[in-house]
């Protein structure tokens, strides 16, 4: 896989998402309920008992309605430890940032978690890069030895700091980080259908303080990963 291939993957991860329904109990529960007529009672009006069947019906739908997203709710995210000290991170929803830089900071990764809106990114200028990645280089103005030095994987290491391993999990390898740096990740819903989010990992200078996003409009998912590859 070339440069710019596990820059499109690293941008573009995909979540897949499934539809909730209701259970098949509570579908045949619903069905009987209505097909079957209730007998009116001694000195009650036989129209009472079918309104209050129609209020149960309305209830128990209701009540299938809201137990559904609670059956369904899942973390915003987990963050687990593999013994090889790679820090394996599922995002679920983009949500609490705060909360997953606490879970990485426990971890011994200290970062910076950005999720923006839907066709944004964070304007540059927000920290000053470890590597190449975050202000790469115009290739054009540069000679054939300047190019080969900036190849070097060492000028690189955002890109393999955090790498995709399925659809919505990525791994973060601290070995790619160096003492005091920091980890910047910027999130965004993706820019085409079933892609759930994506994400750019930056390392940010020991020293350099990442100060907050300001919004501007994102570049497109391709355009990033030829910028993020020196292309």
């Amino acid at each position: 896989m070339n440069k710019l291939d596990r820059m499109v993957s690293a941008v573009d991860p995909a979540a897949a998402f499934t539809e909730p329904s209701i259970s098949q109990g509570v579908h045949d529960l619903l069905e009987e309920i209505v097909a079957t007529p209730p007998a009116p009672r001694r000195g009650r009006s036989p129209l009472r008992r079918p309104l209050l069947a129609g209020a149960a019906v309305a209830g128990l739908a209701a009540a299938a309605l809201v137990a559904v997203p609670v059956i369904s709710l899942s973390p915003a995210y987990a963050v687990v430890k593999n013994s090889d000290g790679t820090v394996q991170v599922t995002v679920n929803e983009l949500r609490d940032p705060e909360g997953l830089e606490a879970k990485l900071k426990a971890e011994g990764i200290t970062a910076d978690v950005t999720y923006t809106e839907a066709g944004k990114q964070c304007a540059r200028g927000r920290f000053v890069g470890a590597d190449l990645a975050y202000d790469p280089p115009n290739p054009q103005n540069m000679t054939e030895q300047e190019r080969k030095e900036a190849d070097k994987p060492d000028n690189w290491r955002s890109r393999d700091v955090a790498a995709p391993i399925n659809q919505d999990t990525f791994v973060i390898s601290p070995r790619f980080m160096r003492p005091e740096e920091t980890l910047v990740l910027e999130f965004r819903p993706g820019n085409h259908p079933g892609v759930g989010w994506a994400f750019l990992p930056y390392l940010a200078k020991a020293g350099s303080t990442v100060a907050p996003c300001r919004l501007v409009n994102a570049n497109s998912d391709g355009d990033i990963a030829k910028e993020l590859a020196g292309n």
